[in-house]
């Protein structure tokens, strides 16, 4: 009978440790899954809008902001984009394409064109900011400084090398910048510090194939208004984009948007 009760108290011990009844053992650890690593989206892709400006530490003689666009791929490979140079009537037409490689949010390449009647080339890189949803970088001139005089037309500086910004179209930075076109003028906001804003027009279908998309573009002082001069052909029936970049007086972005429009 001895053996028995000993089997059986034995054996209700063991029952209460395999059921955690058996005093003050710790609750089983709790497993928690692992989350699934989350794999970053490739850098939009797309025509993308913005501008160039010269430095003014290397050429504070004239440092102008232009046009720039780039029409990227959805992946890594080759894209085309243009340097705008034009800001007067009596000047050529002016522009330097651009050819380049987007690897991963990285882009590089080069650019090379005509500025009124010399030979123009350099490189730029650059990078997207994700936070931003911003392409921007620097370009470089490998001709250098180089001072122009095409009186009685305009003087003015290359610059040796400067930077750029590119954004979606119709986004708005700050989300509160905003512009309109109406017939021929194009309006925007009014921004704190503004001291130069550049405003252009652009053909997305010249954009996205080959050539100089620029329909026009100059650079004010003052004011929130300006109108694309008679001179300059906008084709009834189809569309454009109107692009407005506003910057301080140190040549630094306040605020930029671009804004679609088809001519009635």
């Amino acid at each position: 009978m001895k053996f028995i009760k000993r089997a059986f108290w034995f054996g209700l011990g063991l029952a209460l440790v395999a059921c955690g009844g058996g005093g003050d053992d710790p609750a089983p650890t709790q497993v928690v899954p692992v989350p699934t690593p989350v794999i970053p989206a490739s850098p939009p892709s797309g025509l993308y809008v913005g501008y160039y400006q010269e430095d003014q530490a290397t050429n504070p003689e004239d440092p102008v902001p232009g046009a720039f666009s780039l029409n990227l791929p959805s992946g890594d490979g080759s894209f085309s984009g243009s340097m705008f140079f034009t800001y007067v009537g009596c000047q050529t037409s002016n522009v330097g394409l651009v050819s380049g490689t987007k690897a991963g949010s990285s882009l590089s390449g080069n650019w090379s064109g005509t500025v009124d009647g010399t030979a123009q080339s350099g490189t730029y890189m650059g990078t997207y900011d994700p936070t931003a949803l911003v392409y921007s970088g620097t370009y470089a001139n490998a001709g250098g400084k180089q001072f122009r005089d095409l009186s009685p037309c305009i003087q003015y500086t290359i610059a040796p090398k400067g930077s750029w910004e590119m954004f979606a179209i119709e986004s708005h930075s700050p989300a509160t910048f905003n512009a309109a076109v109406n017939g021929r003028t194009i309006l925007w906001g009014a921004v704190p510090g503004a001291a130069i804003t550049l405003v252009y027009v652009l053909d997305p279908q010249i954009a996205t194939s080959s050539g100089n998309p620029v329909v026009w573009q100059t650079v004010i002082t003052t004011g929130v208004t300006t109108s694309v001069p008679s001179t300059m052909i906008l084709q009834a029936g189809r569309q454009y984009i109107a692009a407005v970049g506003v910057l301080d007086a140190s040549y630094r972005r306040l605020a930029f948007t671009s804004q679609r429009f088809t001519v009635p």
